[in-house]
């Protein structure tokens, strides 16, 4: 199945007033809220050499559009436009706890010592106790850990 339709022009949030510069593709969501993005009016939009050469021209585009279109619709909550910035900012901040926490679950990546491969798995403690019964104690896996599947060697 081909990407969905891309368009790049200014979209904008009925319910909270956020406005974006981007590369939409349908039903894409608000950043802050979570409603749908709409396409603003074209009369409102710059092309995109417009916006990087004069930036001022697009924040002046976004306030006539929010002070002629964004503030006198129904959906528009204005505590919610006065807390964009909190908002996402508090998003922001769970993303970093949410991503600190997936950190901290994954496990070691412990590289073997002798050929630097990261392609190693712990040894069990059923493959230990079985070459223990065959070996005894003169076991070579007793007091290794890990096992290198690149080289072979157990460390």
């Amino acid at each position: 199945m081909s990407e969905p339709y891309r368009r790049e022009y200014e979209y904008y949030c009925p319910k909270c007033g956020d406005c974006h510069f981007i590369t939409y593709k349908d039903n894409q969501e608000c950043v802050i809220c979570g409603y749908k993005m709409l396409e603003t009016p074209h009369e409102y939009n710059l092309t995109t050499s417009e916006f990087e050469n004069n930036t001022q021209t697009f924040y002046q585009n976004e306030q006539r559009l929010f002070d002629e279109i964004i503030s006198k619709l129904l959906k528009f909550d204005i505590n919610l436009y006065n807390n964009r910035d909190n908002i996402l900012k508090q998003r922001e901040q769970q993303y970093d706890i949410n991503q600190a926490i997936l950190e901290s679950k994954r496990p070691p990546i412990i590289e073997c010592p002798y050929c630097h491969s990261t392609d190693t798995k712990k040894i069990s403690a059923l493959s230990k106790i079985g070459d223990a019964m065959l070996l005894g104690f003169f076991s070579p896996k007793i007091y290794k850990q890990w096992h290198c599947d690149n080289c072979g060697s157990d460390f």
